[in-house]
């Protein structure tokens, strides 16, 4: 009897063991699951809070009409090339922009908010800005930007001078990488969302390129 006692007790022991790991493991998942939710949303404020400048131009931009038809029929695009063309005006870069599209407002055509465009776009141009500004104003600071609609999307084309492409890294040039990585994890993540690719590419030691195509939305 004492020996049956024995081994109930021993028996009840382990299974209240397995219960209590059970919640343990419970609650580790809901502690886990609630820390990435939290750091989700810490990403995204710093994500906004890193284009917010640049959404509060654009629409001060939109809302002058400063350049409408210039560059294009998209007023959110027209607005971006001119402030980035006076931009590179005062830092003395040369800009060229090639837009070919058939659409007055290409962003609505691509399966994310227009709020996004407008911080991929700028994002990528004010890499490249960044980029020259770090070649001496002696020799030649210049980018070349081109938009092209087709059929199944549209692809964005940014090239830029820069000093030395074996120091690049397509992350951040910039010293403080954990403050200002934002710019780069922005276009990226961004592309992603709309099923697109993006490739950064070295060409030769003082040139980068960087290409995006993003997908039309599914009707």
């Amino acid at each position: 009897m004492l020996i049956l006692l024995g081994i109930r007790l021993w028996i009840k022991k382990v299974l209240d063991i397995e219960k209590d790991n059970k919640k343990i493991e419970t609650t580790l998942e809901i502690m886990n699951q609630s820390y990435t939710e939290l750091q989700e949303q810490i990403d995204a404020a710093r994500k906004y809070r890193h284009d917010i400048p640049k959404h509060l131009h654009i629409m001060e931009e939109v809302v002058l009409g400063l350049s409408d038809g210039k560059y294009c029929d998209d007023k959110l695009l027209n607005a971006i090339a001119h402030m980035k063309v006076e931009k590179c005006l005062e830092k003395n870069i040369d800009l060229k922009i090639t837009f070919s599209m058939s659409e007055k407002n290409i962003s609505t055509k691509l399966p994310i908010q227009e709020i996004d465009f407008n911080g991929l776009v700028q994002n990528l141009l004010d890499n490249a800005i960044e980029e020259c500004c770090r070649i001496p104003e002696s020799s030649e600071r210049k980018i070349i930007w081109t938009i092209d609609q087709i059929s199944e999307g549209i692809k964005i084309w940014v090239a830029n001078s820069c000093n030395n492409t074996e120091n690049i890294d397509f992350v951040t040039g910039k010293e403080d990488k954990k403050s200002h990585g934002w710019g780069v994890k922005i276009i990226k993540e961004t592309v992603a969302a709309t099923g697109g690719r993006i490739d950064y590419i070295k060409a030769g030691t003082n040139q980068i390129h960087v290409e995006v195509f993003m997908p039309f939305a599914k009707l």
